[in-house]
């Protein structure tokens, strides 16, 4: 995901977006196209309305609430002493794993770009909210082109293609339903996964 964004260069074959090689694009104009959702999270000692509109810092509370809402974040900052206009510590002291994960998610859809990757960034939320934010992004995000990687099967089983990834190799891929139907490696994690959820839940 890194190599599309030029943070780091490929060693090897070619990283293309709309069949254009991406080390031919300019790094500023190419990192425009993407919203970029890192798993270890890095706020700001600002206000939390600062560090969701990173990418536009004029832009009015009413953009960043939408955004914030989107990422299942609105509910919690403004129980926050005082609201949107919290400071928070670098790094995000002072909120949780979670919490920081879903500020972050915030900032990157505030920035609107037609590219959003998500880099194992719901690792620290619990499944029915990953689910909401899903469903948010399904219906607010529609025209984006989504990257996802995780090690929770249910994060990206709404994708329209899954790659599965060993040793650094893809050794299946196709769409959920394709991959369960193969009864391979994937369909073994997503059962075992969604087994193990089920019983966190009884």
């Amino acid at each position: 995901l890194k190599t599309f964004m030029r943070f780091f260069e490929a060693t090897k074959g070619v990283a293309k977006i709309n069949g254009i090689d991406v080390k031919y694009v300019a790094i500023e104009d190419l990192r425009k196209q993407f919203a970029y959702v890192p798993q270890d999270v890095f706020l700001f000692s600002d206000t939390v309305d600062s560090n969701i509109a990173f990418a536009d810092p004029d832009c009015p509370r009413e953009r960043v609430a939408r955004a914030a809402e989107a990422a299942e974040a609105d509910g919690f900052i403004r129980k926050l002493p005082e609201g949107y206009e919290t400071i928070v510590g670098e790094k995000g002291l002072g909120l949780s794993g979670g919490q920081k994960q879903r500020v972050s998610r915030a900032r990157a859809l505030l920035k609107d770009a037609p590219i959003i990757v998500f880099d194992d960034s719901t690792s620290a939320l619990d499944l029915e909210t990953e689910k909401r934010i899903f469903r948010n992004l399904r219906e607010h995000y529609a025209g984006r082109t989504m990257l996802i990687a995780a090690h929770r099967a249910s994060s990206v089983a709404a994708c329209d293609e899954i790659l599965y990834m060993e040793d650094g190799a893809v050794v299946e891929r196709g769409t959920r339903d394709e991959l369960l139907a193969l009864n391979g490696r994937f369909a073994h994690i997503y059962r075992e996964q969604s087994a193990n959820a089920a019983e966190t839940v009884i």
